[in-house]
């Protein structure tokens, strides 16, 4: 009873709201024209709601510019070298020298090789090619044995008995004309003054003293006492380096005159010099 009630009052409800929304429909005709062929769609019961969705949309734009630029010019200047002026050796300088020497000429046939030292000093400009030097040395040469057996012939009479010594002083002149990569030839020559013991000396054929001969050459005796003769030398050697050392080689003819002869010694020398 009571659901028909409530059923009843709702249809009755429905009605009265139909027929004052028709009156009404038709005062707003100018407000809501419909073409008359579009079917309006009411339903009953049914309420329209308008949902308004607001979107938000939050947009950022970051630009970030990382333009770091590291630009470094390095210039390396060199500064000129510095002005070197080439240090001129000399012109004095002093040096020792060694090496083997040879009996030469007619000597060689009554003595043998030995050998020698010495030392020298010298004047010598660098920028001339002429010099000086002043040198000695000592040479001791060996006998013959062949000649002072049983069969030779010769006694301790004729070459001596104690050690062959001949000394010694020169006074040259050198000539260094050219410089070859490093190397310096060079002549040299000059006067010497010499000391001798134990040694027999060459003497001219057929004059006196002739004492003996050995192979068509006259000799004089040995002494056993020191004798001085004058002579002459000349040579020719060449200075080079070894690193920064200062050094030189050559090769001289020694002559001690006597008798009216020449006796030769070849010495055979290498040096080191010092300026």
């Amino acid at each position: 009873m009571r659901v028909r009630s409530i059923t009843t009052c709702a249809l009755g409800l429905a009605a009265a709201l139909q027929f004052v929304a028709s009156p009404l429909a038709a005062q707003d005709s100018t407000r809501l024209r419909k073409p008359s062929d579009q079917r309006i769609n009411i339903s009953k019961g049914e309420v329209t709601t308008t949902r308004t969705d607001t979107v938000y949309v939050t947009r950022y734009d970051t630009v970030r510019v990382n333009n770091t630029i590291v630009r470094i010019d390095t210039v390396t200047v060199t500064p000129p070298a510095p002005l070197v002026i080439a240090k001129v050796k000399g012109p004095m300088y002093w040096g020792v020298f060694g090496g083997s020497s040879r009996p030469w000429g007619n000597i060689d046939r009554v003595y043998t090789n030995g050998f020698h030292a010495g030392g020298l000093v010298g004047w010598e400009s660098q920028q001339s090619p002429f010099g000086l030097r002043l040198d000695g040395a000592v040479t001791q040469v060996g006998r013959e044995e062949t000649l002072t057996g049983p069969s030779g012939g010769l006694t301790s009479t004729n070459v001596g008995s104690g050690t062959p010594l001949i000394m010694h002083l020169a006074a040259d002149a050198k000539v260094a004309p050219i410089l070859l990569r490093g190397w310096k030839p060079y002549l040299v020559g000059g006067v010497n003054f010499n000391r001798f013991r134990g040694m027999a000396l060459a003497s001219k054929t057929g004059s006196t003293p002739c004492d003996f001969n050995v192979r068509g050459s006259c000799f004089q005796n040995a002494s056993t006492s020191w004798g001085n003769k004058f002579g002459f030398n000349f040579g020719l050697g060449t200075d080079f380096h070894i690193g920064s050392q200062d050094m030189f080689i050559e090769y001289r003819y020694i002559a001690t005159r006597a008798n009216e002869a020449n006796s030769y010694i070849n010495p055979i020398s290498i040096g080191v010099r010092y300026f």
